[in-house]
Protein backbone atom coordinates (compact mmCIF):
# COMPACT_ATOMS: atom_id res chain seq x y z
CA UNK A 1 0.00 0.00 0.00
CA UNK A 2 2.98 2.40 0.90
CA UNK A 3 4.48 1.95 -2.34
CA UNK A 4 1.35 2.70 -4.21
CA UNK A 5 0.69 6.02 -2.62
CA UNK A 6 4.50 6.98 -3.18
CA UNK A 7 3.78 6.25 -6.94
CA UNK A 8 0.33 7.88 -7.19
CA UNK A 9 2.14 11.35 -5.29
CA UNK A 10 5.57 10.84 -7.90
CA UNK A 11 2.72 10.60 -10.78
CA UNK A 12 0.54 13.37 -10.20
CA UNK A 13 3.51 16.05 -10.18
CA UNK A 14 5.11 15.17 -13.27
CA UNK A 15 1.51 14.86 -15.14
CA UNK A 16 1.36 18.56 -13.64
CA UNK A 17 4.52 19.50 -15.11
CA UNK A 18 3.86 17.85 -18.86
CA UNK A 19 0.33 19.67 -18.50
CA UNK A 20 2.13 23.14 -18.34
CA UNK A 21 4.69 22.18 -20.14
CA UNK A 22 2.41 21.82 -23.40
CA UNK A 23 0.61 24.80 -22.96
CA UNK A 24 3.76 26.92 -22.70
CA UNK A 25 4.71 25.06 -26.26
CA UNK A 26 1.07 25.66 -27.63
CA UNK A 27 1.40 29.49 -26.34
CA UNK A 28 4.76 29.94 -27.65
CA UNK A 29 3.53 28.16 -31.16
CA UNK A 30 0.69 30.70 -31.48
CA UNK A 31 2.59 33.77 -30.84
CA UNK A 32 5.32 32.60 -33.47
CA UNK A 33 2.65 31.65 -35.74
CA UNK A 34 1.43 35.20 -35.29
CA UNK A 35 4.19 37.44 -35.29
CA UNK A 36 5.39 35.13 -38.64
CA UNK A 37 1.68 36.08 -39.95
CA UNK A 38 2.42 39.38 -39.55
CA UNK A 39 5.62 39.91 -40.96
CA UNK A 40 4.35 38.29 -44.02
CA UNK A 41 1.24 40.84 -44.26
CA UNK A 42 3.33 43.51 -43.76
CA UNK A 43 5.91 42.52 -46.19
CA UNK A 44 3.40 41.51 -49.00
CA UNK A 45 0.30 42.47 -47.87
CA UNK A 46 -0.69 44.92 -45.73
CA UNK A 47 2.36 46.95 -46.94
CA UNK A 48 0.22 49.28 -49.71
CA UNK A 49 2.04 47.27 -52.69
CA UNK A 50 2.23 49.08 -55.87
CA UNK A 51 4.78 49.97 -58.48
CA UNK A 52 6.70 52.01 -56.08
CA UNK A 53 6.89 49.34 -53.41
CA UNK A 54 8.17 46.70 -56.50
CA UNK A 55 10.53 49.21 -57.62
CA UNK A 56 12.67 50.04 -54.12
CA UNK A 57 12.19 46.63 -52.88
CA UNK A 58 13.68 45.12 -56.38
CA UNK A 59 16.64 47.46 -55.85
CA UNK A 60 17.43 46.31 -52.84
CA UNK A 61 17.54 42.48 -54.55
CA UNK A 62 20.24 43.58 -56.90
CA UNK A 63 23.26 41.63 -56.57
CA UNK A 64 25.92 44.03 -53.95
CA UNK A 65 28.08 46.12 -56.37
CA UNK A 66 26.68 44.88 -59.58
CA UNK A 67 24.51 48.40 -60.57
CA UNK A 68 27.11 50.64 -62.51
CA UNK A 69 24.30 53.80 -62.84
CA UNK A 70 22.07 54.61 -59.95
CA UNK A 71 19.46 57.17 -60.85
CA UNK A 72 17.75 59.08 -57.82
CA UNK A 73 14.52 60.73 -58.25
CA UNK A 74 10.50 60.89 -58.68
CA UNK A 75 8.37 59.37 -61.98
CA UNK A 76 10.42 61.39 -64.44
CA UNK A 77 13.23 58.43 -63.66
CA UNK A 78 11.36 55.76 -64.30
CA UNK A 79 8.85 56.50 -67.33
CA UNK A 80 12.06 57.52 -68.87
CA UNK A 81 14.85 55.60 -68.11
CA UNK A 82 14.80 51.44 -69.14
CA UNK A 83 17.71 50.00 -67.47
CA UNK A 84 17.26 46.70 -70.04
CA UNK A 85 17.06 48.73 -73.23
CA UNK A 86 20.24 50.65 -71.53
CA UNK A 87 22.19 47.44 -71.42
CA UNK A 88 21.12 46.02 -74.45
CA UNK A 89 22.18 49.46 -75.99
CA UNK A 90 25.96 50.07 -73.76
CA UNK A 91 26.05 47.16 -71.90
CA UNK A 92 26.04 49.18 -68.82
CA UNK A 93 23.61 47.93 -65.59
CA UNK A 94 21.40 50.92 -64.05
CA UNK A 95 18.51 50.65 -61.74
CA UNK A 96 15.53 53.38 -60.92
CA UNK A 97 16.06 54.05 -57.46
CA UNK A 98 12.54 56.02 -57.64
CA UNK A 99 9.18 57.18 -56.38
CA UNK A 100 6.06 58.54 -57.25
CA UNK A 101 6.26 62.24 -55.63
CA UNK A 102 9.71 61.86 -54.93
CA UNK A 103 10.56 64.88 -53.00
CA UNK A 104 14.19 65.89 -52.23
CA UNK A 105 13.88 65.38 -48.61
CA UNK A 106 14.05 61.72 -49.27
CA UNK A 107 17.41 62.17 -51.14
CA UNK A 108 19.90 62.11 -48.83
CA UNK A 109 19.03 58.91 -47.25
CA UNK A 110 18.80 57.45 -50.98
CA UNK A 111 22.10 58.50 -51.47
CA UNK A 112 23.23 56.63 -48.72
CA UNK A 113 21.50 53.70 -49.03
CA UNK A 114 22.33 53.59 -52.51
CA UNK A 115 26.19 53.96 -51.67
CA UNK A 116 25.44 51.29 -48.85
CA UNK A 117 24.66 49.10 -51.01
CA UNK A 118 26.16 49.64 -54.54
CA UNK A 119 29.54 51.11 -55.54
CA UNK A 120 28.19 53.23 -58.66
CA UNK A 121 30.20 54.29 -61.16
CA UNK A 122 27.80 57.88 -61.17
CA UNK A 123 24.73 58.31 -59.76
CA UNK A 124 22.07 60.42 -61.59
CA UNK A 125 19.67 62.74 -59.58
CA UNK A 126 16.78 63.97 -61.61
CA UNK A 127 15.79 67.36 -59.43
CA UNK A 128 11.39 67.00 -59.82
CA UNK A 129 11.97 66.68 -56.23
CA UNK A 130 12.84 69.89 -55.45
CA UNK A 131 10.42 71.73 -57.54
CA UNK A 132 7.24 70.70 -55.25
CA UNK A 133 5.36 72.90 -53.26
CA UNK A 134 5.55 73.18 -49.22
CA UNK A 135 2.33 71.58 -49.45
CA UNK A 136 3.62 68.86 -51.26
CA UNK A 137 7.10 68.34 -50.09
CA UNK A 138 5.18 67.76 -46.30
CA UNK A 139 2.78 64.84 -47.89
CA UNK A 140 3.07 61.83 -45.75
CA UNK A 141 2.53 59.78 -49.13
CA UNK A 142 5.37 60.98 -50.76
CA UNK A 143 7.57 60.09 -47.38
CA UNK A 144 6.37 56.86 -47.26
CA UNK A 145 6.71 55.53 -50.56
CA UNK A 146 10.85 55.80 -49.76
CA UNK A 147 10.40 55.29 -45.61
CA UNK A 148 7.95 52.06 -45.75
CA UNK A 149 10.45 50.49 -48.42
CA UNK A 150 13.97 50.96 -47.26
CA UNK A 151 14.87 48.60 -44.67
CA UNK A 152 16.00 48.90 -41.30
CA UNK A 153 19.14 50.81 -40.46
CA UNK A 154 20.55 54.04 -39.47
CA UNK A 155 19.88 55.57 -43.01
CA UNK A 156 15.84 55.09 -41.93
CA UNK A 157 15.77 55.94 -38.49
CA UNK A 158 17.44 59.69 -39.45
CA UNK A 159 14.94 59.85 -42.35
CA UNK A 160 11.69 59.18 -40.33
CA UNK A 161 13.01 61.20 -37.45
CA UNK A 162 13.94 63.90 -39.81
CA UNK A 163 10.89 63.88 -41.24
CA UNK A 164 7.84 63.08 -38.87
CA UNK A 165 7.17 64.12 -35.33
CA UNK A 166 4.23 61.94 -34.46
CA UNK A 167 3.08 58.74 -34.50
CA UNK A 168 6.38 57.18 -35.58
CA UNK A 169 5.83 53.52 -34.62
CA UNK A 170 3.57 53.71 -37.60
CA UNK A 171 6.80 54.39 -40.12
CA UNK A 172 8.49 51.38 -38.21
CA UNK A 173 6.07 49.01 -38.86
CA UNK A 174 3.59 50.14 -41.71
CA UNK A 175 1.09 47.00 -40.50
CA UNK A 176 0.00 49.41 -38.34
CA UNK A 177 -0.83 52.07 -40.80
CA UNK A 178 -2.28 49.56 -43.40
CA UNK A 179 -4.18 47.16 -40.89
CA UNK A 180 -7.40 48.60 -42.00
CA UNK A 181 -7.01 48.44 -46.10
CA UNK A 182 -8.42 44.45 -46.26
CA UNK A 183 -10.98 46.30 -48.64
CA UNK A 184 -8.08 47.11 -51.07
CA UNK A 185 -6.96 43.78 -51.53
CA UNK A 186 -8.25 43.41 -54.60
CA UNK A 187 -6.53 46.11 -56.21
CA UNK A 188 -3.24 45.54 -54.87
CA UNK A 189 -3.10 41.38 -55.29
CA UNK A 190 -0.95 41.71 -58.72
CA UNK A 191 1.27 43.74 -57.28
CA UNK A 192 1.45 41.37 -53.96
CA UNK A 193 1.83 38.22 -56.16
CA UNK A 194 4.73 39.95 -58.27
CA UNK A 195 6.41 41.07 -54.55
CA UNK A 196 6.53 37.88 -53.84
CA UNK A 197 7.69 36.86 -57.52
CA UNK A 198 10.51 38.98 -56.90
CA UNK A 199 11.74 37.38 -53.66
CA UNK A 200 11.79 33.95 -54.82
CA UNK A 201 13.47 34.52 -58.17
CA UNK A 202 16.08 37.30 -56.30
CA UNK A 203 15.75 39.96 -58.61
CA UNK A 204 12.93 41.89 -60.80
CA UNK A 205 12.30 41.36 -64.65
CA UNK A 206 11.71 44.65 -65.66
CA UNK A 207 14.11 46.44 -63.42
CA UNK A 208 11.37 49.32 -62.18
CA UNK A 209 10.28 50.84 -65.58
CA UNK A 210 6.73 51.94 -65.86
CA UNK A 211 4.40 53.98 -68.29
CA UNK A 212 1.05 54.67 -69.95
CA UNK A 213 -0.29 53.17 -73.16
CA UNK A 214 -1.31 56.40 -73.48
CA UNK A 215 -0.29 59.59 -76.52
CA UNK A 216 -0.58 62.85 -75.01
CA UNK A 217 -2.70 65.13 -77.23
CA UNK A 218 -1.95 69.09 -76.11
CA UNK A 219 -3.97 71.93 -77.51
CA UNK A 220 -2.10 74.44 -75.61
CA UNK A 221 1.11 76.18 -77.07
CA UNK A 222 4.42 74.14 -76.76
CA UNK A 223 7.63 76.53 -76.20
CA UNK A 224 10.62 75.99 -78.05
CA UNK A 225 14.29 76.61 -76.84
CA UNK A 226 14.22 80.24 -78.25
CA UNK A 227 11.27 81.11 -76.26
CA UNK A 228 12.30 84.50 -74.24
CA UNK A 229 10.18 82.60 -71.46
CA UNK A 230 12.60 80.41 -70.46
CA UNK A 231 15.31 82.32 -69.41
CA UNK A 232 13.67 83.42 -66.82
CA UNK A 233 14.03 82.78 -63.11
CA UNK A 234 11.37 82.00 -60.74
CA UNK A 235 12.35 81.13 -56.81
CA UNK A 236 11.62 77.70 -55.51
CA UNK A 237 9.01 77.08 -52.80
CA UNK A 238 10.94 77.64 -49.46
CA UNK A 239 10.63 74.18 -48.07
CA UNK A 240 12.11 73.15 -51.35
CA UNK A 241 14.85 75.58 -51.44
CA UNK A 242 15.84 75.13 -47.96
CA UNK A 243 15.74 71.15 -48.37
CA UNK A 244 17.76 70.67 -51.72
CA UNK A 245 20.55 73.36 -50.09
CA UNK A 246 20.56 71.20 -46.80
CA UNK A 247 21.25 68.14 -49.33
CA UNK A 248 24.07 69.67 -51.19
CA UNK A 249 25.45 70.70 -47.76
CA UNK A 250 25.36 67.00 -46.96
CA UNK A 251 26.86 65.94 -49.88
CA UNK A 252 29.91 68.39 -49.13
CA UNK A 253 30.27 67.60 -45.94
CA UNK A 254 30.80 63.70 -47.02
CA UNK A 255 33.04 64.99 -49.19
CA UNK A 256 31.99 62.88 -51.99
CA UNK A 257 33.68 62.52 -55.91
CA UNK A 258 31.68 65.33 -57.87
CA UNK A 259 32.14 63.77 -60.74
CA UNK A 260 30.23 60.92 -60.02
CA UNK A 261 27.56 62.48 -59.61
CA UNK A 262 25.16 64.32 -62.37
CA UNK A 263 22.24 66.54 -61.60
CA UNK A 264 19.76 66.53 -64.39
CA UNK A 265 15.85 67.55 -65.80
CA UNK A 266 14.76 65.05 -67.78
CA UNK A 267 12.17 66.01 -70.97
CA UNK A 268 9.10 67.42 -70.47
CA UNK A 269 6.07 69.33 -73.10
CA UNK A 270 6.59 72.89 -72.20
CA UNK A 271 3.49 74.81 -71.91
CA UNK A 272 2.32 78.04 -70.35
CA UNK A 273 0.50 75.12 -68.07
CA UNK A 274 3.81 74.25 -66.60
CA UNK A 275 6.32 77.20 -67.61
CA UNK A 276 7.11 77.88 -63.57
CA UNK A 277 8.06 74.59 -63.09
CA UNK A 278 10.55 75.12 -65.91
CA UNK A 279 11.56 78.08 -64.91
CA UNK A 280 12.48 77.02 -61.57
CA UNK A 281 14.14 74.38 -62.72
CA UNK A 282 16.77 77.28 -64.05
CA UNK A 283 16.87 78.07 -60.56
CA UNK A 284 17.80 75.03 -59.41
CA UNK A 285 20.28 74.67 -62.23
CA UNK A 286 22.32 77.57 -60.71
CA UNK A 287 21.70 76.98 -57.19
CA UNK A 288 23.50 73.25 -58.20
CA UNK A 289 26.78 75.19 -60.28
CA UNK A 290 26.93 77.34 -57.22
CA UNK A 291 28.23 73.75 -55.64
CA UNK A 292 30.76 72.34 -58.05
CA UNK A 293 28.19 69.87 -59.42
CA UNK A 294 27.36 69.23 -63.11
CA UNK A 295 23.68 70.15 -63.71
CA UNK A 296 22.40 69.38 -67.39
CA UNK A 297 18.64 69.98 -68.71
CA UNK A 298 17.32 68.08 -71.15
CA UNK A 299 14.31 69.73 -71.20
CA UNK A 300 14.53 71.53 -74.47
CA UNK A 301 15.97 68.69 -76.31
CA UNK A 302 19.07 70.89 -77.06
CA UNK A 303 21.59 67.59 -77.69
CA UNK A 304 19.14 66.64 -80.96
CA UNK A 305 17.36 63.51 -78.63
CA UNK A 306 14.51 64.29 -81.47
CA UNK A 307 11.17 63.91 -78.94
CA UNK A 308 8.17 65.01 -80.37
CA UNK A 309 5.99 66.91 -77.77
CA UNK A 310 3.00 66.10 -79.82
CA UNK A 311 3.36 61.93 -79.94
CA UNK A 312 6.02 60.68 -77.66
CA UNK A 313 4.64 61.73 -74.36
CA UNK A 314 1.83 59.99 -72.57
CA UNK A 315 1.18 63.38 -70.45
CA UNK A 316 2.44 66.83 -70.11
CA UNK A 317 5.21 65.13 -67.37
CA UNK A 318 5.79 61.57 -68.36
CA UNK A 319 6.99 59.94 -71.52
CA UNK A 320 5.34 57.44 -72.95
CA UNK A 321 7.10 54.33 -75.08
CA UNK A 322 8.32 56.36 -77.65
CA UNK A 323 9.28 58.59 -75.76
CA UNK A 324 11.45 56.43 -73.61
CA UNK A 325 12.72 54.60 -75.99
CA UNK A 326 14.21 57.66 -77.38
CA UNK A 327 15.63 59.10 -74.63
CA UNK A 328 17.03 56.06 -72.61
CA UNK A 329 19.03 55.07 -75.73
CA UNK A 330 19.76 58.94 -76.06
CA UNK A 331 20.72 59.65 -72.39
CA UNK A 332 22.39 55.73 -72.22
CA UNK A 333 25.21 56.67 -74.98
CA UNK A 334 25.51 59.95 -73.48
CA UNK A 335 26.66 58.60 -70.28
CA UNK A 336 29.21 56.72 -71.92
CA UNK A 337 30.41 59.58 -73.81
CA UNK A 338 30.37 61.96 -71.56
CA UNK A 339 30.71 60.03 -68.02
CA UNK A 340 33.08 56.87 -69.54
CA UNK A 341 30.34 54.58 -68.43
CA UNK A 342 31.65 50.95 -70.02
CA UNK A 343 30.14 48.24 -69.83
CA UNK A 344 29.77 46.21 -66.67
CA UNK A 345 31.57 43.29 -65.13
CA UNK A 346 29.36 41.04 -64.28
CA UNK A 347 29.60 36.96 -63.65
CA UNK A 348 27.67 34.67 -65.82
CA UNK A 349 24.92 34.59 -63.53
CA UNK A 350 24.41 38.26 -63.26
CA UNK A 351 25.08 38.69 -67.49
CA UNK A 352 22.13 35.62 -67.38
CA UNK A 353 19.60 37.93 -65.81
CA UNK A 354 20.13 40.97 -67.17
CA UNK A 355 20.14 39.01 -71.04
CA UNK A 356 16.49 37.99 -69.51
CA UNK A 357 15.78 42.23 -68.53
CA UNK A 358 16.30 42.60 -71.82
CA UNK A 359 13.72 39.88 -73.49
CA UNK A 360 11.41 41.07 -71.29
CA UNK A 361 11.94 44.74 -71.04
CA UNK A 362 11.38 44.02 -75.21
CA UNK A 363 8.55 42.13 -74.79
CA UNK A 364 7.07 45.30 -72.57
CA UNK A 365 7.37 47.41 -75.18
CA UNK A 366 5.60 45.83 -78.24
CA UNK A 367 3.12 45.28 -75.53
CA UNK A 368 2.59 48.86 -75.23
CA UNK A 369 2.73 49.51 -78.83
CA UNK A 370 0.19 47.35 -79.48
CA UNK A 371 -1.70 48.57 -76.64
CA UNK A 372 -1.52 52.30 -78.17
CA UNK A 373 -1.62 51.78 -81.83
CA UNK A 374 -5.15 49.50 -81.12
CA UNK A 375 -6.44 52.29 -79.09
CA UNK A 376 -6.90 49.73 -75.32
CA UNK A 377 -8.12 51.68 -72.32
CA UNK A 378 -5.44 53.54 -71.01
CA UNK A 379 -3.64 51.02 -68.58
CA UNK A 380 -0.83 51.26 -66.27
CA UNK A 381 2.19 49.14 -68.15
CA UNK A 382 4.73 48.02 -65.36
CA UNK A 383 5.88 44.74 -63.17
CA UNK A 384 1.98 43.93 -62.10
CA UNK A 385 1.55 40.13 -62.11
CA UNK A 386 -1.37 40.51 -64.26
CA UNK A 387 0.57 42.89 -66.89
CA UNK A 388 3.18 40.66 -66.69
CA UNK A 389 1.32 37.70 -68.19
CA UNK A 390 0.72 40.03 -71.39
CA UNK A 391 3.76 40.92 -71.84
CA UNK A 392 5.19 37.42 -71.46
CA UNK A 393 2.99 36.47 -74.66
CA UNK A 394 5.41 38.86 -76.63
CA UNK A 395 8.47 37.54 -75.54
CA UNK A 396 10.74 36.62 -78.25
CA UNK A 397 8.36 37.72 -81.11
Amino acid sequence: MKKTTEKTLNKKPNKKRRTYRNRVIMILSLVLALVISVMFLQEFVLCNPNHNTERVRGFYLEDKNSIDVVTIGSSEIYCAFAPGLNYKECGFTSYPFATEGNTVRNFKAMYKEAVRTQDPKLIVIEINGALYSDANMERDANLRRVSDNIPLNENKTDLINSSVTENKIEYYLPFIKYHGSWDKLQNTFAWTISLMQDKLRGYTLLKGVKTFNEIYKTESKVFYKNDKALKARRALFNEADKTLKEFLDFLDEEGVDKSKILFVRFPHVVTPANITRYQRGNTIGDTIRSYGYNFVSFEMDDEGIDLDPYNDFYNIEHMNIYGQQKFSKFFAHYLQDNYGITASDLTDKQKAEWDEAVRYYDAYAAYNKDMIESGAERTEIGESYFIMKEIEKYLDK
